[in-house]
């Protein structure tokens, strides 16, 4: 089904078209409609590379998407680029939990259409699904290397506009984020997408000082060690579940994402071992240290640093 509702053609006739091609043509007109979206352009190139097909292909492809919906592309003929138009309207519908995959874990493996696997998989519901142009806006700052002017609600100032300049997406196993620049703040931080209410792309680039091989917290890689709980019965039971080596997990993580994998995992990072006598945590921190001088280390469950 699609939700196109800008001028052009009608929502029947579109309906019409669109039923009318074959499914490795729908997908590729999927594609045009999920790149201008998301990335706020896109090439023949784009299609070439994404589906192996030919130029005359991606000719049909974008005459038909064109006549589909007008108003959302414009060809800009010195870059060779379709650009996204204001008036911009999606043709399909969106799934955002399966676009937000196809953004983590890359484009799926060209199968149309639906199916069930065959075996029953439940998840607990996520309690907090970013909007869809929220998202597609803050994905095209990163795509376009763009400042965004946003209006945020922070738990401690509330309310207000502030000037961004994003560089990477991050799913903390809760809730998205958004690793940005923040010029109110003069720091990097982590942006939460739930708490953006609207967003302008700036036609302005950030400086050096604001873009990501600037982040420290984001270059900087630490090791931590996780261990089964001391306190923990059977700690065999715990190693065998996280397929550890030698009674520990040794995992490599980004300085700006250690405290997000702690807290997920349910890690007791205080030195005493406390928080098992009140929560039953099944993995502990073996090397504190590791978390000195890293930002997220707030986050970490029971971690307290030497300052403070």
């Amino acid at each position: 089904m699609t939700s196109y509702n800008n001028a052009g053609l009608s929502h029947m006739d579109v309906e019409a078209k669109l039923n009318a091609v074959g499914s490795a043509q729908r997908e590729r007109l999927a594609f045009i409609d999920f790149a201008l979206y998301f990335l706020g352009e896109v090439t023949r190139k784009d299609l070439i590379d994404r589906f192996a097909v030919g130029h005359a292909a991606t000719t049909r492809d974008f005459a038909l998407y064109k006549e589909i919906a007008p108003d959302n592309l414009k060809l800009d003929m010195r870059s060779k680029k379709y650009y996204k138009q204001p008036e911009f309207c999606p043709v399909f519908n969106l799934d955002l939990k399966k676009t937000l995959a196809t953004i983590s874990l890359g484009y799926g493996d060209g199968f149309s259409g639906h199916q069930d696997f065959p075996i029953q998989c439940e998840s607990p519901t996520s309690l907090t699904v970013p909007r869809t142009p929220i998202m597609a806006a803050l994905c095209e700052g990163i795509y376009r290397n763009k400042l965004l002017e946003v209006e945020y609600i922070s738990t401690s100032s509330g309310k207000g506009q502030r000037v961004i300049a994003p560089h990477s997406l991050v799913d903390s196993g809760n809730r998205w984020h958004v690793r940005s620049f923040d010029r109110k703040n003069n720091q990097f931080m982590d942006v939460v997408c739930n708490r953006v209410i609207s967003v302008t792309i700036l036609d302005e680039e950030p400086t050096a000082e604001e873009r990501i091989e600037a982040d420290r917290q984001w270059q900087k890689y630490i090791e931590v060690e996780l261990i089964p709980h001391p306190r923990q019965g059977n700690p065999e039971a715990i190693e065998l579940d996280y397929e550890m080596k030698d009674g520990k997990l040794v995992i490599e993580v980004r300085a700006a994402l250690a405290g997000y994998l702690l807290r997920k995992w349910e890690v007791d990072c205080s030195e005493d071992g406390r928080l098992h006598e009140f929560v039953g945590y099944q993995l502990a921190l073996a090397n504190p240290q590791s978390l000195y001088q890293v930002n997220s280390a707030t986050l970490a469950p029971g971690y307290r640093s030497k300052e403070h």
